[in-house]
Protein backbone atom coordinates (compact mmCIF):
# COMPACT_ATOMS: atom_id res chain seq x y z
CA UNK A 1 0.00 0.00 0.00
CA UNK A 2 1.51 3.40 -1.14
CA UNK A 3 1.46 5.76 1.34
CA UNK A 4 1.55 9.91 0.88
CA UNK A 5 2.74 12.77 3.00
CA UNK A 6 0.61 15.77 3.72
CA UNK A 7 1.52 18.69 1.73
CA UNK A 8 -0.89 20.73 3.23
CA UNK A 9 -0.02 24.16 4.11
CA UNK A 10 0.11 25.38 7.77
CA UNK A 11 -2.77 27.54 9.01
CA UNK A 12 -2.72 31.27 7.91
CA UNK A 13 -1.25 33.47 10.98
CA UNK A 14 -1.93 36.65 9.83
CA UNK A 15 -4.19 38.80 7.37
CA UNK A 16 -2.79 41.70 5.80
CA UNK A 17 -3.94 44.24 3.55
CA UNK A 18 -1.54 46.15 1.22
CA UNK A 19 -3.16 49.66 -0.96
CA UNK A 20 -1.26 50.78 -3.51
CA UNK A 21 -2.20 54.38 -5.29
CA UNK A 22 -0.33 52.76 -8.34
CA UNK A 23 0.26 49.52 -9.25
CA UNK A 24 4.01 48.20 -8.55
CA UNK A 25 5.12 44.57 -8.96
CA UNK A 26 8.26 44.89 -7.72
CA UNK A 27 6.79 46.37 -4.38
CA UNK A 28 4.52 43.14 -4.18
CA UNK A 29 7.43 40.77 -4.92
CA UNK A 30 9.27 42.27 -1.93
CA UNK A 31 6.34 41.72 0.07
CA UNK A 32 5.20 38.24 -0.73
CA UNK A 33 8.92 37.16 -0.22
CA UNK A 34 8.03 37.52 3.51
CA UNK A 35 4.57 36.83 3.42
CA UNK A 36 5.29 33.72 2.01
CA UNK A 37 7.91 33.22 4.99
CA UNK A 38 5.39 34.28 7.38
CA UNK A 39 2.57 32.21 5.82
CA UNK A 40 0.50 35.70 5.85
CA UNK A 41 -2.67 35.94 3.89
CA UNK A 42 -2.31 39.33 1.82
CA UNK A 43 -5.75 41.41 0.34
CA UNK A 44 -4.35 43.64 -2.46
CA UNK A 45 -5.66 46.44 -3.77
CA UNK A 46 -5.32 49.35 -5.52
CA UNK A 47 -6.74 52.02 -3.28
CA UNK A 48 -9.99 52.22 -4.96
CA UNK A 49 -12.54 53.35 -2.77
CA UNK A 50 -15.52 51.64 -4.00
CA UNK A 51 -13.99 48.31 -2.78
CA UNK A 52 -12.88 48.92 0.46
CA UNK A 53 -16.26 48.27 1.77
CA UNK A 54 -15.26 44.80 0.99
CA UNK A 55 -12.29 44.42 3.58
CA UNK A 56 -12.57 42.14 6.55
CA UNK A 57 -13.03 43.14 9.93
CA UNK A 58 -10.43 40.88 10.52
CA UNK A 59 -7.50 42.09 9.90
CA UNK A 60 -3.84 42.52 11.64
CA UNK A 61 -2.02 44.68 9.65
CA UNK A 62 -1.59 47.19 6.66
CA UNK A 63 1.15 48.11 4.11
CA UNK A 64 0.13 51.32 2.26
CA UNK A 65 1.61 53.81 -0.83
CA UNK A 66 -0.37 56.49 -0.65
CA UNK A 67 -0.57 59.62 -3.31
CA UNK A 68 -1.67 63.09 -1.97
CA UNK A 69 -5.18 62.18 -2.15
CA UNK A 70 -6.59 63.40 1.59
CA UNK A 71 -10.01 61.05 1.08
CA UNK A 72 -8.00 57.53 0.89
CA UNK A 73 -5.34 58.63 3.42
CA UNK A 74 -7.95 59.09 5.57
CA UNK A 75 -9.63 56.28 5.48
CA UNK A 76 -6.70 54.27 5.89
CA UNK A 77 -5.19 56.55 9.10
CA UNK A 78 -8.78 55.42 10.73
CA UNK A 79 -7.95 51.75 10.26
CA UNK A 80 -7.20 50.81 13.80
CA UNK A 81 -4.32 48.33 12.87
CA UNK A 82 -0.78 48.22 13.07
CA UNK A 83 0.37 50.43 9.61
CA UNK A 84 3.45 50.83 7.72
CA UNK A 85 3.69 53.65 4.72
CA UNK A 86 5.67 53.56 1.96
CA UNK A 87 7.63 56.21 1.00
CA UNK A 88 6.20 60.00 1.18
CA UNK A 89 4.29 60.33 -1.72
CA UNK A 90 1.45 61.16 0.88
CA UNK A 91 2.91 64.48 1.86
CA UNK A 92 2.11 64.17 5.53
CA UNK A 93 -1.00 63.10 5.58
CA UNK A 94 -0.18 59.37 6.75
CA UNK A 95 0.83 61.31 9.52
CA UNK A 96 3.35 59.74 12.05
CA UNK A 97 2.55 56.36 11.16
CA UNK A 98 6.07 54.55 10.66
CA UNK A 99 7.34 54.52 7.19
CA UNK A 100 9.93 53.23 5.13
CA UNK A 101 11.75 55.53 2.47
CA UNK A 102 13.59 55.48 -0.53
CA UNK A 103 17.45 57.26 -0.22
CA UNK A 104 16.15 60.17 -2.84
CA UNK A 105 18.91 62.40 -1.82
CA UNK A 106 21.14 59.11 -2.62
CA UNK A 107 19.09 58.61 -5.98
CA UNK A 108 20.01 62.40 -7.28
CA UNK A 109 23.91 61.85 -6.27
CA UNK A 110 23.98 58.75 -8.04
CA UNK A 111 22.20 60.60 -11.28
CA UNK A 112 24.99 63.80 -10.89
CA UNK A 113 27.86 61.72 -10.63
CA UNK A 114 26.97 59.03 -14.23
CA UNK A 115 25.85 62.40 -15.89
CA UNK A 116 29.18 64.16 -15.01
CA UNK A 117 31.07 61.07 -16.02
CA UNK A 118 29.80 61.43 -19.60
CA UNK A 119 31.41 64.86 -19.75
CA UNK A 120 28.17 67.19 -19.73
CA UNK A 121 28.54 70.52 -17.41
CA UNK A 122 25.04 72.42 -18.34
CA UNK A 123 22.27 70.95 -16.58
CA UNK A 124 18.69 70.91 -16.41
CA UNK A 125 16.61 69.60 -13.77
CA UNK A 126 12.99 69.53 -14.00
CA UNK A 127 10.61 68.52 -11.22
CA UNK A 128 7.18 69.13 -9.31
CA UNK A 129 7.43 71.72 -6.47
CA UNK A 130 4.54 69.99 -4.35
CA UNK A 131 6.27 66.30 -3.95
CA UNK A 132 8.87 65.74 -1.69
CA UNK A 133 10.71 62.65 -3.39
CA UNK A 134 10.74 65.69 -6.21
CA UNK A 135 12.94 67.85 -4.51
CA UNK A 136 14.66 65.54 -2.57
CA UNK A 137 16.17 63.96 -5.58
CA UNK A 138 16.94 67.28 -7.25
CA UNK A 139 18.77 68.45 -4.43
CA UNK A 140 20.98 65.92 -4.01
CA UNK A 141 21.67 66.22 -7.46
CA UNK A 142 21.94 70.04 -7.06
CA UNK A 143 24.56 69.03 -3.87
CA UNK A 144 26.42 66.98 -6.08
CA UNK A 145 27.03 68.81 -8.97
CA UNK A 146 28.36 71.70 -6.73
CA UNK A 147 30.86 73.73 -8.46
CA UNK A 148 31.62 71.47 -11.23
CA UNK A 149 28.72 72.41 -12.91
CA UNK A 150 29.09 75.45 -15.50
CA UNK A 151 25.15 75.67 -15.62
CA UNK A 152 22.56 74.34 -13.71
CA UNK A 153 18.55 75.23 -14.65
CA UNK A 154 15.57 74.00 -12.91
CA UNK A 155 11.74 73.73 -13.88
CA UNK A 156 9.46 73.31 -11.43
CA UNK A 157 5.84 71.79 -13.33
CA UNK A 158 2.69 71.23 -11.75
CA UNK A 159 1.18 68.23 -11.75
CA UNK A 160 -0.13 67.13 -15.03
CA UNK A 161 1.67 67.13 -18.23
CA UNK A 162 -1.12 65.40 -20.33
CA UNK A 163 -2.15 68.69 -22.20
CA UNK A 164 1.07 70.42 -24.66
CA UNK A 165 0.24 73.72 -23.23
CA UNK A 166 1.07 72.70 -19.62
CA UNK A 167 4.70 71.88 -21.04
CA UNK A 168 5.75 75.46 -21.80
CA UNK A 169 7.83 75.62 -18.72
CA UNK A 170 10.01 73.11 -19.86
CA UNK A 171 10.55 73.92 -23.09
CA UNK A 172 11.51 77.66 -21.89
CA UNK A 173 14.09 76.56 -19.53
CA UNK A 174 15.52 74.29 -22.17
CA UNK A 175 16.04 77.14 -24.68
CA UNK A 176 18.13 78.82 -21.83
CA UNK A 177 20.63 75.68 -21.11
CA UNK A 178 23.76 76.12 -23.24
CA UNK A 179 23.99 72.78 -25.78
CA UNK A 180 25.24 69.94 -25.02
CA UNK A 181 23.24 69.52 -21.84
CA UNK A 182 22.05 66.53 -19.66
CA UNK A 183 18.55 66.51 -18.11
CA UNK A 184 17.55 65.14 -14.87
CA UNK A 185 13.65 64.57 -14.37
CA UNK A 186 13.60 61.99 -11.41
CA UNK A 187 10.07 60.45 -12.68
CA UNK A 188 9.75 57.99 -15.81
CA UNK A 189 6.46 59.46 -16.65
CA UNK A 190 7.77 63.40 -16.32
CA UNK A 191 10.93 62.12 -18.27
CA UNK A 192 8.28 60.88 -21.65
CA UNK A 193 6.71 64.38 -21.80
CA UNK A 194 10.23 65.95 -21.53
CA UNK A 195 12.12 64.10 -24.67
CA UNK A 196 8.35 65.50 -26.31
CA UNK A 197 9.49 68.81 -25.35
CA UNK A 198 13.32 68.49 -26.55
CA UNK A 199 11.88 67.09 -30.24
CA UNK A 200 9.25 69.75 -30.65
CA UNK A 201 12.63 72.39 -30.40
CA UNK A 202 14.73 69.94 -32.21
CA UNK A 203 16.96 68.92 -30.12
CA UNK A 204 18.62 65.69 -30.91
CA UNK A 205 18.60 62.62 -27.95
CA UNK A 206 21.19 62.19 -26.61
CA UNK A 207 23.70 64.46 -28.40
CA UNK A 208 22.33 68.05 -27.62
CA UNK A 209 19.82 66.78 -24.66
CA UNK A 210 20.75 63.76 -22.91
CA UNK A 211 17.95 63.02 -20.36
CA UNK A 212 18.09 60.45 -17.46
CA UNK A 213 14.92 59.81 -15.09
CA UNK A 214 14.74 57.53 -12.38
CA UNK A 215 12.31 54.15 -11.22
CA UNK A 216 13.26 52.49 -13.99
CA UNK A 217 9.67 51.53 -15.33
CA UNK A 218 10.87 49.21 -18.02
CA UNK A 219 7.48 49.42 -20.06
CA UNK A 220 8.14 52.73 -20.11
CA UNK A 221 11.38 53.30 -20.78
CA UNK A 222 12.18 50.86 -23.62
CA UNK A 223 8.89 52.59 -25.67
CA UNK A 224 10.27 56.27 -24.93
CA UNK A 225 10.84 57.92 -27.89
CA UNK A 226 14.09 57.74 -27.62
CA UNK A 227 14.72 54.48 -25.14
CA UNK A 228 15.29 56.57 -21.43
CA UNK A 229 17.75 55.62 -19.43
CA UNK A 230 16.91 55.51 -16.16
CA UNK A 231 17.87 54.60 -12.12
CA UNK A 232 16.73 51.37 -10.93
CA UNK A 233 15.40 52.05 -7.39
CA UNK A 234 15.20 49.00 -5.08
CA UNK A 235 11.64 48.43 -5.00
CA UNK A 236 11.80 45.04 -4.36
CA UNK A 237 13.89 45.62 -1.34
CA UNK A 238 11.73 48.66 -0.23
CA UNK A 239 8.47 45.89 0.30
CA UNK A 240 10.44 43.37 1.97
CA UNK A 241 11.58 46.04 4.89
CA UNK A 242 8.29 47.23 5.18
CA UNK A 243 6.95 43.87 5.17
CA UNK A 244 9.44 43.21 8.15
CA UNK A 245 8.51 46.48 10.03
CA UNK A 246 5.04 45.31 10.09
CA UNK A 247 5.50 41.90 11.21
CA UNK A 248 7.33 43.30 14.06
CA UNK A 249 4.44 46.20 14.93
CA UNK A 250 2.06 43.34 14.64
CA UNK A 251 4.09 40.89 17.00
CA UNK A 252 4.13 43.99 19.70
CA UNK A 253 7.37 45.06 18.73
CA UNK A 254 8.24 48.48 18.44
CA UNK A 255 11.49 49.27 16.44
CA UNK A 256 13.96 51.71 18.63
CA UNK A 257 15.31 53.32 15.50
CA UNK A 258 13.46 54.36 12.11
CA UNK A 259 14.53 51.60 9.09
CA UNK A 260 17.31 52.74 7.20
CA UNK A 261 16.11 54.44 3.77
CA UNK A 262 16.42 51.99 0.87
CA UNK A 263 19.76 53.28 -1.52
CA UNK A 264 19.01 53.71 -4.71
CA UNK A 265 20.29 50.80 -7.61
CA UNK A 266 22.27 51.52 -10.24
CA UNK A 267 21.80 53.62 -13.40
CA UNK A 268 20.32 51.52 -16.48
CA UNK A 269 21.74 52.99 -19.58
CA UNK A 270 19.94 53.15 -22.63
CA UNK A 271 19.93 55.25 -25.90
CA UNK A 272 18.90 58.44 -23.74
CA UNK A 273 22.09 59.30 -22.44
CA UNK A 274 24.51 56.75 -24.58
CA UNK A 275 27.29 59.17 -25.14
CA UNK A 276 30.23 60.53 -23.89
CA UNK A 277 31.34 64.24 -24.42
CA UNK A 278 35.56 64.49 -24.86
CA UNK A 279 36.43 67.93 -25.25
CA UNK A 280 38.94 67.46 -28.23
CA UNK A 281 38.08 66.24 -31.80
CA UNK A 282 41.32 63.80 -31.89
CA UNK A 283 40.54 61.84 -28.62
CA UNK A 284 36.97 61.62 -29.66
CA UNK A 285 38.46 59.82 -32.90
CA UNK A 286 41.08 57.84 -30.26
CA UNK A 287 37.99 56.31 -28.46
CA UNK A 288 35.79 55.01 -31.34
CA UNK A 289 39.14 53.36 -32.78
CA UNK A 290 40.03 51.91 -30.07
CA UNK A 291 36.15 50.38 -29.62
CA UNK A 292 35.88 49.17 -33.38
CA UNK A 293 39.46 47.13 -32.43
CA UNK A 294 39.09 45.83 -29.18
CA UNK A 295 39.83 42.22 -30.33
CA UNK A 296 43.03 42.35 -31.51
CA UNK A 297 46.33 44.03 -29.82
CA UNK A 298 46.34 47.59 -30.63
CA UNK A 299 49.62 49.67 -30.36
CA UNK A 300 49.36 53.00 -29.17
CA UNK A 301 51.52 54.10 -32.13
CA UNK A 302 48.81 52.58 -34.77
CA UNK A 303 46.24 54.73 -32.70
CA UNK A 304 48.56 57.74 -32.45
CA UNK A 305 48.77 57.46 -36.51
CA UNK A 306 44.71 56.98 -36.83
CA UNK A 307 44.34 60.09 -35.40
CA UNK A 308 47.08 62.14 -37.10
CA UNK A 309 49.37 62.46 -34.06
CA UNK A 310 52.63 61.71 -32.31
CA UNK A 311 52.81 59.09 -29.72
CA UNK A 312 53.77 61.27 -27.17
CA UNK A 313 51.01 63.99 -28.07
CA UNK A 314 48.28 61.64 -28.04
CA UNK A 315 49.37 60.23 -24.46
CA UNK A 316 49.62 63.82 -23.40
CA UNK A 317 46.59 64.40 -24.67
CA UNK A 318 44.56 61.40 -22.78
CA UNK A 319 45.84 62.68 -19.38
CA UNK A 320 44.77 66.59 -20.45
CA UNK A 321 41.09 65.14 -21.06
CA UNK A 322 40.92 61.94 -19.54
CA UNK A 323 42.76 61.62 -16.78
CA UNK A 324 44.29 58.59 -17.60
CA UNK A 325 46.71 57.11 -20.23
CA UNK A 326 45.93 55.32 -23.24
CA UNK A 327 46.61 51.88 -21.88
CA UNK A 328 44.26 52.53 -19.33
CA UNK A 329 41.56 53.17 -21.38
CA UNK A 330 42.29 50.73 -23.42
CA UNK A 331 41.96 48.44 -20.38
CA UNK A 332 38.68 50.14 -19.22
CA UNK A 333 37.08 49.08 -22.54
CA UNK A 334 38.17 45.95 -22.62
CA UNK A 335 37.01 44.82 -19.76
CA UNK A 336 33.60 47.18 -20.37
CA UNK A 337 33.06 44.65 -23.52
CA UNK A 338 33.86 41.48 -21.41
CA UNK A 339 30.95 42.70 -18.96
CA UNK A 340 28.78 43.20 -21.87
CA UNK A 341 29.38 39.50 -23.47
CA UNK A 342 29.84 37.92 -19.89
CA UNK A 343 25.94 39.10 -19.22
CA UNK A 344 24.41 38.58 -22.36
CA UNK A 345 26.36 35.67 -24.61
CA UNK A 346 26.72 32.08 -23.59
CA UNK A 347 29.96 31.97 -25.44
CA UNK A 348 32.67 30.27 -23.03
CA UNK A 349 34.96 32.13 -21.11
CA UNK A 350 37.41 31.55 -22.71
CA UNK A 351 36.13 32.74 -26.09
CA UNK A 352 34.83 36.17 -24.42
CA UNK A 353 38.64 36.64 -23.32
CA UNK A 354 40.08 36.13 -27.22
CA UNK A 355 36.95 38.55 -28.13
CA UNK A 356 37.97 41.57 -25.94
CA UNK A 357 41.93 41.37 -26.68
CA UNK A 358 43.33 39.32 -23.83
CA UNK A 359 46.27 37.30 -25.07
CA UNK A 360 44.91 34.20 -22.48
CA UNK A 361 42.17 33.24 -20.60
CA UNK A 362 44.32 33.47 -17.08
CA UNK A 363 45.76 36.85 -18.14
CA UNK A 364 41.54 37.61 -18.38
CA UNK A 365 41.01 36.21 -15.26
CA UNK A 366 43.69 38.04 -12.95
CA UNK A 367 42.43 41.24 -14.81
CA UNK A 368 38.84 41.13 -14.47
CA UNK A 369 39.15 39.98 -10.94
CA UNK A 370 41.46 42.88 -9.63
CA UNK A 371 39.21 45.28 -11.39
CA UNK A 372 36.12 44.39 -10.08
CA UNK A 373 36.54 41.78 -6.90
CA UNK A 374 35.11 38.44 -8.50
CA UNK A 375 36.08 36.03 -11.69
CA UNK A 376 34.23 36.54 -14.73
CA UNK A 377 32.33 33.22 -14.12
CA UNK A 378 31.46 34.33 -10.96
CA UNK A 379 30.18 38.06 -12.38
CA UNK A 380 28.25 36.00 -15.27
CA UNK A 381 26.82 34.30 -12.35
CA UNK A 382 25.43 37.29 -10.66
CA UNK A 383 25.01 39.44 -13.53
CA UNK A 384 22.04 41.95 -13.68
CA UNK A 385 20.85 42.42 -17.55
CA UNK A 386 19.77 45.79 -17.06
CA UNK A 387 22.91 47.29 -16.00
CA UNK A 388 25.41 46.29 -18.60
CA UNK A 389 26.80 48.91 -19.96
CA UNK A 390 26.62 49.40 -24.09
CA UNK A 391 29.07 51.12 -26.09
CA UNK A 392 28.61 54.67 -26.14
CA UNK A 393 29.15 57.37 -28.98
CA UNK A 394 32.01 59.46 -28.23
CA UNK A 395 31.08 63.06 -29.57
CA UNK A 396 33.95 65.80 -29.35
CA UNK A 397 32.97 68.61 -27.53
CA UNK A 398 33.46 71.41 -30.14
CA UNK A 399 33.12 75.21 -30.24
CA UNK A 400 30.09 75.20 -32.37
CA UNK A 401 28.30 72.99 -30.12
CA UNK A 402 29.34 74.55 -27.07
CA UNK A 403 27.82 77.80 -28.16
CA UNK A 404 24.60 76.30 -29.90
CA UNK A 405 21.00 76.79 -27.65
Amino acid sequence: MRVSKSTSRPATSKTVAVFLSWFEPRILKGIARLAREKNWALLLDYAQVHKWSAIPNKLDGLICLVGPERKPAEFLRKMNVPTVVLGNADEGLMGDKPRVLQDDLACGRLAAEHLLSLGFENFLTIGKKNRTFFRDRIKGFTQALGKRAKVIQHAWIGESLAHASLRGPIEEAMKKVPKPMAIFAPSDVTCVHVMQCAQNLGLRVPEEAAILSANNDELICDFAPVPLSSIRLNFTQWGFEAAVLLDKLMNGRAPSAPVPAIPPGSIVSRQSTNILLVPDEQVAQAMRYIWKNLSRSLPIQEIADHVGVSHPTLGRLFRKHLRRSVSEEIMLARLDMAKQMLTFQKMPIQDIATACGFNTPNYFNNVFHKSTGVTPRKFRITADPTTAISRPDFVSLSPSMAEKK
